[in-house]
């Protein structure tokens, strides 16, 4: 019976022209936004031709190999243009634009994947090199000093990058970040994936959910029909089925903008070979320091703690939504309070003293965490560095999300329905 009440409170939102004309645009607008970034997909297969040949480790093995073969290569070059060279970067210095037609479709296509090839192997060279000049301390030093922090913030922090100083140091000795990825300074695919696409997919659920969540909540207040619903048998314990209701279809809408988005984007970007690679891979370094996670994490176990953290936070802010317009009667001005508080949210911790950890407690926010999915697990992550951070943020709001509800179907069982 339950069921099909919930059921029955589901189907108000799927017969919402407006919620079912957003999601199928939301859908559009992200599958044109990964194909319209695709114009690279095709030099990304070579990282996952490295690793069918060489493995995906980076060892001294591997590199002398992948060096003679390189000579081979440029062997092939040398029967192609009739010169011999070092490099395929010295054959390309000195091309004029009329040489172009020199060379056929095929051995241009060859003296490209050459040049990604050599690209690939002088990073893989460079990595102890540069992870050698890291020195965490005055990364501890640098935030401090671009946040301004003093007092116990300062301090807390300075506790929390000794922690990440052993962990760096760990992953170095188990060699995490000598494997294959594709080059990050080149394509920054981590941060097209967990920034742009993630972020459309956050902030594009999160619309719908609020929205669809206040249909649900206030469909018989705003149809003028409470008296006649909640003066049934079941009468107000329908609330309860609401809330149900709410967040199924929460966890609908959410699901349908994940498959749809990322079913598209591992389409047109072959991830067949890399899904194995730890997420801390010298060739994820993108900025000015390189993406460390707290923990050893395959790219694939990456995605997965990044794809449950926006499949919670939907589902809290389905809950908080569901207490909201329990209080107030007004769909859209439910959703224009929620969309106040996840911009509050953001901004609380910029008011905050920068000599208190209250500058760290208030960054325990769900608008912070689902925002910042590329940052998840990262020791690397400026003021959200916190070991803690995930696994605090979500059950601390899953317990105040779980006390609104409980409060507000209480509230609602006293009030009155006039």
């Amino acid at each position: 019976m339950a069921m099909r009440i919930v059921w029955h409170e589901c189907k108000k939102a799927f017969k919402s022209p407006i919620l079912i004309g957003l999601l199928l645009l939301f859908a559009a607008f992200n599958v044109f936004v990964i194909v319209d970034n695709s114009y690279f997909k095709d030099e990304l297969k070579v990282v996952n031709q490295l690793v069918d040949k060489y493995g995906r480790h980076i060892t001294d093995d591997s590199l002398l190999q992948f060096e003679k073969d390189l000579q081979d290569d440029l062997v092939t070059l040398k029967e192609i243009t009739g010169q011999e060279f070092q490099s395929v970067y010295d054959f390309l210095g000195t091309l004029s634009y009329e040489d172009h037609d020199l060379y056929s479709e095929q051995d241009w296509r060859f003296i490209e994947q050459l040049q990604l090839k050599e690209m690939y192997f002088d990073m893989a060279n460079d990595i102890d090199a540069s992870y050698a000049m890291i020195d965490i301390q005055k990364v501890a030093e640098g935030t401090i000093a671009k946040y301004g922090l003093s007092g116990h913030a300062e301090k807390t922090l300075l506790q929390e990058y000794e922690k990440f100083s052993q962990r760096f140091e760990e992953m170095k000795q188990n060699e995490e970040h000598k494997e294959w990825f594709f080059a990050g300074k080149a394509y920054l695919m981590h941060s097209f994936l967990f920034k742009t696409v993630f972020l459309n997919m956050v902030i594009e659920s999160l619309m719908l959910i609020i929205l669809s969540t206040a249909l649900i909540t206030n469909y018989e207040f705003e149809n003028r029909t409470q008296l006649v619903t909640y003066g049934t048998t079941r009468g107000r314990r329908l609330m309860k089925d609401k809330l149900g209701a709410s967040v199924a279809m929460a966890a609908l809408l959410t699901t349908a903008i994940l498959v749809v988005t990322l079913s598209t984007y591992f389409i047109v970007f072959d991830y067949s070979n890399v899904w194995g690679t730890s997420i801390n891979s010298a060739f994820n370094w993108e900025y000015n320091f390189p993406n460390v996670a707290w923990w050893n994490l395959s790219i694939g176990q990456f995605l997965s703690g990044a794809i449950a953290i926006v499949f919670i936070t939907m589902l809290l802010y389905s809950g908080l939504t569901f207490t909201l317009t329990t209080f107030v009667k007004n769909s859209y001005i439910a959703a224009i309070l929620m969309a106040t508080f996840f911009v509050l949210a953001l901004l609380i911790p910029g008011f905050m003293p920068t000599s208190s950890n209250l500058l760290f407690i208030t960054s325990y926010s769900l608008s912070l965490i689902v925002l910042n999915t590329a940052s998840s697990f990262m020791g690397s992550s400026g003021l959200i560095m916190f070991k803690n951070f995930e696994w605090m943020t979500t059950v601390c709001w899953t317990m105040i999300t779980l006390v609104l509800c409980i409060f507000s179907l209480k509230w609602f069982n006293k009030k009155d329905i006039q």
